[in-house]
């Protein structure tokens, strides 16, 4: 399967959830060469070498998903560990 999905509940106000989402998608960027375009209403974009995916923040939970390209589905398990990390690191 080439695609991650994480769902994670958060209890911030919806801006300070996009601040901090940008912020571990940033911290992501420089490990995995990440590019990020973020739309303003609570969905961020992010693509690099074998991956592309998008951050949706709602009110009270995080969705991610992401599609990894045939070279990258080995890493599976560590991107979505990092993506899991990076998370509790902001919103615990």
């Amino acid at each position: 399967m080439n695609s991650i999905k994480i769902f994670h509940n958060h209890s911030y106000d919806k801006s300070s959830a996009c601040v901090k989402a940008e912020q571990m998608l940033e911290d992501l960027a420089s490990d995995y060469g990440l590019s990020i375009d973020s739309t303003g209403d609570g969905v961020i974009s992010f693509s690099g070498s074998g991956i592309t995916g998008k951050v949706t923040i709602d009110h009270n939970e995080i969705h991610i998903s992401a599609k990894l390209s045939f070279l990258m589905i080995a890493m599976k398990p560590v991107i979505s560990s990092e993506i899991e990390k990076k998370l509790n690191e902001k919103f615990d």
